[in-house]
């Protein structure tokens, strides 16, 4: 799969190529661009100094080793053919033969390419191989091979990840620990690091480490799309646009950018933009792909219920414990005429004790449109959510506060406070600080004033109200005294400490 970006505009690649540079002006260009990693102008240079220098062995390597940086493996292969000329291949020029082919999915040739070299590198492409080849014990042993001897981060992150996959997710943390120490901002690293933040459920982690990636390698698709992604899962539409508008512009049709277009459209309720993203592709997308999603909502919200249903039925039956895609489907077979459809699909999710409390409207709604003699316990359940409901929903928005999605949380926690008598300390507490760090600062000081005449004492109140006022940049004495009340009742607290220093600073 090729990850890399290409420069679409003729003019830009001409003001890039450097017209009238020397070979070894533009050589040098072209490895200050490597370096950066910028490999569209990279390659440009170095096609504009081999036009005069076709032989340079030094430029023909760095053109290879970009091509296959930008996941060109048939442009690295044929100057690697070049290169060799017929002659047998080692070292520097086995290895990136070997990548490149592995690039083109040719893991049969790399055995060829690498004869008897032992290295830890040519190991790793040996494993590389032998997954593509699916043989994962030759892989897991190709690894061990090549850990043993000097491993660079390459090595001990794809070991990790093929780790991962296999469920060996301590092992992968412990390479991912080592490569670390070699090199913390490289691509493999910090991919690594995101994915394995992700699994934990750590996005704000996972939101470093691939937008460290995305920033210091511009032109890398995964590093971009893996950006994008998570700031949907945090709800920060706003934030994807302009990734999603540098992935459109180079790769429009690829699966994981139209589901990521979907995705931060659906974010923003824009059903119409839901739907120019995903129609046009909908014919290549698999039937369960999650672009569906997205999708079947826009249609129903689009005055389209049947449609919807048609998106949605297939994934639910691929994934049957989906709650999601099942409130989308009933939703849809109930604004179809079908009830007796949409009771039968969510029957199982509103019937948890714990399900929140968008299912029991739902199923409300449904009762109601059949009339069915149970739609008056429905709509008191909705109504009045159980002990074991409310908890369920305020875990969500304790989580997804601790992950700084603050949407999902202020949405969570409202309906908390709408649902209960609002005077709940810490619900009221933890939304002001979630609007505050939204920046709804007014609302946010408005109910951590609420919590602080409930709680006057409480460490986690104080320092939010405290906090509110900083972030404002109103009331900036009171909040140093709030603050410092909150540091004494809680004088091991990191963020409190934090907040009580930034309050300090602050203009009175």
């Amino acid at each position: 799969m090729k990850h890399g970006l290409v420069l679409p505009l003729l003019g830009a690649a001409l003001a890039l190529s450097g017209c009238g540079d020397s070979p070894a002006d533009a050589f040098a260009k072209a490895r200050s661009e490597y370096a950066a990693h910028r490999y569209s102008a990279a390659r440009l240079h170095l096609v504009s100094g081999l036009e005069e220098e076709p032989g340079n062995r030094a430029m023909q390597l760095l053109q290879a080793r970009t091509l296959i940086a930008m996941g060109d493996g048939d442009g690295a292969g044929g100057v690697l053919d070049r290169v060799a000329g017929g002659a047998a291949r080692s070292g520097e020029l086995a290895q990136l033969s070997a990548e490149a082919a592995l690039l083109r999915n040719q893991p049969d040739a790399v055995t060829g390419y690498l004869g008897a070299d032992g290295s830890s590198e040519a190991e790793r492409l040996r494993a590389i191989a032998a997954i593509q080849q699916g043989k994962p014990d030759t892989a897991r042993a190709a690894f061990e091979r090549a850990i043993a001897g000097d491993p660079n981060p390459r090595v001990l992150t794809d070991y990790g990840r093929f780790l991962l996959v296999a469920g060996e997710g301590e092992k992968t943390r412990t390479l991912l620990a080592q490569a670390v120490k070699l090199a913390p901002d490289s691509f493999d690293v910090l991919m690594l690091r995101g994915q394995i933040a992700s699994i934990d459920g750590d996005l704000a982690g996972a939101l470093d480490a691939y937008s460290k990636a995305s920033k210091s390698y511009p032109e890398n698709r995964a590093a971009l799309v893996a950006h994008a992604s998570v700031l949907g899962d945090l709800g920060r539409a706003a934030e994807m646009k302009p990734l999603l508008e540098r992935l459109t512009a180079f790769a429009p049709d690829d699966p994981s950018v139209v589901w990521l277009r979907a995705r931060s459209a659906q974010l923003a309720k824009d059903w119409e933009g839901v739907r120019s993203a995903v129609q046009p592709q909908e014919a290549r997308l698999a039937v369960t792909h999650p672009a569906r999603i997205p999708y079947g909502e826009a249609l129903l919200r689009l005055g389209n219920p049947q449609l919807a249903a048609a998106q949605l039925e297939p994934i639910l039956r691929a994934q049957s414990n989906n709650r999601t895609v099942a409130r989308l489907l009933a939703e849809a077979k109930l604004a179809g005429g079908d009830s007796v459809g949409a009771r039968a699909v969510l029957t199982q999710f509103a019937g948890d004790p714990a399900a929140p409390i968008e299912d029991v409207a739902l199923m409300a709604k449904i009762a109601a449109a059949q009339k069915s003699p149970d739609a008056a316990q429905w709509q008191a359940r909705a109504r009045f959510p159980s002990a074991q409901s409310l908890a369920a929903e305020l875990g969500s928005a304790d989580a997804a506060m601790r992950a700084r999605n603050w949407a999902r949380a202020i949405l969570i926690y409202d309906h908390a406070l709408e649902v209960t008598d609002g005077k709940n300390v810490m619900v009221l507490n933890n939304q002001a600080y979630c609007l505050a760090m939204a920046g709804s600062l007014d609302r946010a000081r408005e109910l951590a004033d609420k919590a602080l005449k409930l709680a006057p004492a409480n460490p986690s109140v104080l320092d939010t109200a405290g906090w509110v006022r900083v972030k404002a940049g109103k009331d900036i004495a009171e909040a140093r005294a709030l603050l410092r009340r909150a540091a004494a009742a809680a004088p091991q607290n990191q963020t409190i400490r934090a907040h009580l220093a930034e309050a300090e600073r602050a203009a009175v």
